[in-house]
C-alpha cells in the first residue's frame, strides 16, 4: 500500500512538471497505431428473407504510447469495415462483398431494402446498399432533446423515407430526415400513442408496425400495426432473457426452454421471418443464432470465418 501510494504521488508530480515543459512523455510522445492482420469473423447485420442475410466485419487497431500503455488506456477501435451478402443456410463464397476505407459505425438493422446505415467520427451518415458504393450523405444534426449521436445502437426504416434509430441518449426512439439530417425524438403522442410500450417498432409495406411482449419473460408477442394485433407468436414453453427485435425481415428472440431437446435449452437467438402481415414461424425451417454461427433443426452450422468473407466486387 505504501509502494502504490509513493508511485501515485511520484506519477502526479511527473505531470505537474510537464504543464509547462515538452517531451516528458505524457503530452508530447510518440504514439504508434497498429492494425491487426486479420479481419473479424462476420456478425449478423440484417435477414432479408429464408436464405440470404447480410454479415459485417472489420479490422480492430489500437494506439500505443507510453503513458497510455502504461495506463491501460489507449484508444482503440474498429477500421476498414466490410459487407457481405451470404446465404445462411448453405455455406459458400458470397454472392457480393465489399470493404471501405475509414472508421464507419455500421448499425445492425436495415435502413432500406438491403440497404444498411453508418456514421462516422465527424457525425456524418450514410448508406452503403449491397452490390453500390459507401455513400456518405451529410452531417446529423440533433435536437436538443436528443444529443446521443454516439449511443446509436439500431436502425430501422421509417415512413416518408426517413430512418428509425434506436437507443441514442435521451431518445430511445429518434428519426433522422434523411433530406436534411435533423434528428428528432419520436414522441408516442397523437397519431404515434399507440406505440408507447412497444418492444421495437419498424416500417414494413406502408404500415408502422409494433412488436410487444404480453408477459414478463413468456414467449408471447403481439405483431401489432395501428388498427391492432395482426398476428401473435406464442410458444408458452420458452421464455425470453431480452425483448424480441426485428433484423431486418426477421424477429431475433433470445429464447431458452427446460426441454434438454430443445433448441432452446442451450440458449439461442431464433429467428422468425416476417412476411406480408405477420410471422413466418413454422413455414420455414427453424434457424437460430449461437455466436456468429446459423444453425438449423438439424444442427448443421454455418458460419462465416474473415478467411471466407472474400471482397467479390
Amino acid at each position: 500500500m505504501p509502494f502504490l501510494k509513493k508511485r501515485l504521488l511520484n506519477t502526479i508530480a511527473l505531470a505537474l512538471a510537464c504543464a509547462g515543459l515538452w517531451g516528458c512523455g505524457l503530452f508530447d510522445e510518440d504514439v504508434t497505431t497498429v492494425v491487426d492482420g486479420v479481419r473479424s469473423h462476420g456478425s449478423l447485420i440484417a435477414i432479408l428473407d429464408d436464405s440470404l442475410a447480410i454479415l459485417k466485419n472489420s479490422r480492430g487497431w489500437e494506439e500505443h504510447a507510453e503513458s497510455c500503455d502504461y495506463n491501460e488506456t489507449c484508444d482503440k477501435g474498429t477500421m476498414n469495415h466490410g459487407i457481405f451478402l451470404v446465404n445462411y443456410r448453405n455455406k459458400q463464397q458470397p454472392y457480393w462483398g465489399d470493404t471501405a476505407k475509414g472508421i464507419y459505425h455500421i448499425m445492425n438493422g436495415l435502413a432500406y431494402d438491403s440497404t444498411v446505415f453508418f456514421y462516422n467520427d465527424e457525425n456524418e451518415f450514410g448508406f452503403w446498399k449491397i452490390r453500390k458504393s459507401i455513400d456518405v450523405r451529410g452531417k446529423m444534426k440533433w435536437s436538443e432533446d436528443c444529443n446521443g449521436e454516439k449511443n446509436i445502437q439500431n436502425v430501422r426504416p421509417w415512413n416518408k423515407g426517413n430512418i428509425l434509430l434506436e437507443g441514442a441518449q435521451k431518445c430511445p426512439f429518434a428519426v433522422l430526415d434523411t433530406a436534411t439530417g435533423i434528428v428528432t425524438k419520436l414522441e408516442f403522442t397523437s397519431e404515434y400513442a399507440w406505440l408507447e410500450g412497444c418492444d421495437d417498432i419498424t416500417y414494413i409495406d406502408g404500415d408502422i408496425v409494433c412488436l410487444r411482449q404480453r408477459n414478463d419473460r413468456l414467449c408471447e408477442i403481439n405483431f401489432e400495426k395501428s388498427e391492432g394485433v395482426v398476428d401473435s407468436l406464442i410458444k408458452s414453453e420458452w421464455m425470453l432473457f431480452d425483448p424480441p427485435e426485428f433484423y431486418g425481415n426477421a424477429v431475433k428472440l433470445k429464447a431458452s426452454s427446460f426441454d434438454k431437446n430443445d433448441h432452446a435449452y442451450d440458449f439461442g437467438d431464433r429467428l422468425a421471418l416476417i412476411w406480408g402481415k405477420g410471422f413466418l414461424f413454422k413455414e420455414y425451417p427453424e434457424i437460430w443464432v449461437k455466436g456468429n454461427d446459423f444453425v438449423d433443426s438439424a444442427g448443421i452450422s454455418v458460419g462465416y470465418s474473415s478467411e471466407d468473407l472474400v471482397v467479390t466486387r
